[in-house]
């Protein structure tokens, strides 16, 4: 009897091990992150990042964040748990530092962003579809953000 408990526990670790592998080997699945001002020959083309994320198939997602803003770490440290890579996959986060855009691009005033994070996916031509903020959820944990940014990524 403790013989087949231990193949049973065995074949469901197999299982759980190879739905991990698929998402890790999913390159169109992943998250994809790019910082939007990392490089400085982006500045003032941010919808050229939008319509190559599309063109490739992927929903590009502007995440308006801040260095010194707790909920966006704390957003950004979960993107490795499986509920929020399930709920975000397929998707290309453009890191937007506030404090940065502010000064130069202005990318936050064209979306009306007010708050950290917020989240906003636009179109081709840069039109808003769906804009959300961490006020969407209750306490930063994967169990609440997954569900409502699951919603957010539905077309």
């Amino acid at each position: 009897m403790k013989k087949s408990g231990f193949l049973f526990k065995s074949a469901t670790g197999i299982v759980v091990l190879l739905v991990l592998f698929a998402f890790k080997t999913s390159t169109n699945n992943d998250i994809k992150k790019i910082d939007f001002y990392a490089d400085p020959s982006m500045k003032g083309k941010v919808m050229v990042l939008v319509k190559e994320e599309l063109a490739a198939g992927r929903k590009p997602v502007l995440f308006f964040t801040a260095t010194w803003c707790g909920p966006c770490r704390q957003f950004k440290n979960s993107l490795s748990n499986i509920l929020m890579i399930d709920a975000l996959k397929g998707s290309t986060l453009i890191l937007i530092d506030g404090d940065i855009d502010a000064k130069s691009d202005k990318i936050a005033a064209k979306y009306d962003v007010s708050a950290y994070p917020t989240f906003v996916r636009v179109n081709e031509q840069g039109e808003l579809i769906k804009k959300t903020d961490g006020g969407a959820w209750e306490e930063n944990i994967p169990e609440n953000m997954a569900p409502v940014m699951k919603k957010f990524m539905k077309d």
